[in-house]
């Protein structure tokens, strides 16, 4: 059991909010009623060549991490409407009760740690009284989940659906069949232990293994 991680230390106001980051990809999620934000769609470190030595192992409290997040074009919107539908809720009159908040991305390590840090910052500004949790940030980095385990094949067939090719684009890149890619795909997601293939394509990118080349 990995101990969760709290934030820097919680506004003197009244707790009225707490943000809460976790990783989809080890199926752990919060429970609770509560706003959810996902992060997925934003540009993840560990996915970049050019910085992934440098920040596999690093988190999003810590400053670089959360600069190249918050660089990630898309970020000002993702965090825009959290906030907007966070102090929409605490505005109703005579609420009594906490506001939640959940921050999902794959792994629970870079992108919904920055952004669940950053929410809060803007909470604070807005005088709310928040405290930020972090579901997953000690949990293990998920590029082990299919490390060697995937064939080249699979693996390829994965990034180019990764990269919206439809099936019968990729079997023609690959020089196979179409049903041969359905079962390539199909292998891919049930070695990563993925829901969906959607799923999938989340769990290789916050891992870098659809980055990196085959063979």
């Amino acid at each position: 059991m990995f101990p969760t991680c709290l934030g820097p230390s919680p506004s003197p106001a009244l707790i009225r909010t707490v943000v809460a980051s976790y990783g989809d990809g080890h199926h752990d999620a919060p429970r609770g009623d509560a706003l959810r934000i996902d992060t997925r769609s934003l540009r993840n470190p560990p996915s970049d060549p050019a910085v992934r030595e440098r920040m596999l192992h690093s988190t999003g409290l810590e400053p670089d991490v959360r600069a190249y997040v918050r660089a990630t074009p898309g970020f000002e919107k993702v965090v825009g409407r959290g906030l907007e539908r966070a102090l929409g809720l605490l505005a109703l009159p005579d609420r009594r009760f906490r506001v939640d908040v959940h921050v999902v991305c794959g792994g629970g390590r870079h992108r919904s740690v920055a952004v669940a840090e950053e929410l809060a910052d803007r909470l604070r500004d807005a005088h709310v009284g928040v405290e930020t949790e972090h579901r997953h940030i000690g949990r293990p980095i998920l590029s082990g989940v299919a490390g060697g385990l995937l064939t080249d094949h699979e693996l390829a067939t994965l990034r180019l659906f990764a990269r919206g090719r439809r099936q019968v684009e990729i079997a023609e890149a690959l020089r196979i069949r179409p049903e041969t890619v359905g079962r390539l795909l199909h292998r891919a997601r049930v070695v990563l232990r993925a829901r969906t293939l959607a799923h999938a394509v989340a769990l290789g990118g916050e891992s870098g293994l659809l980055d990196r080349p085959c063979g």
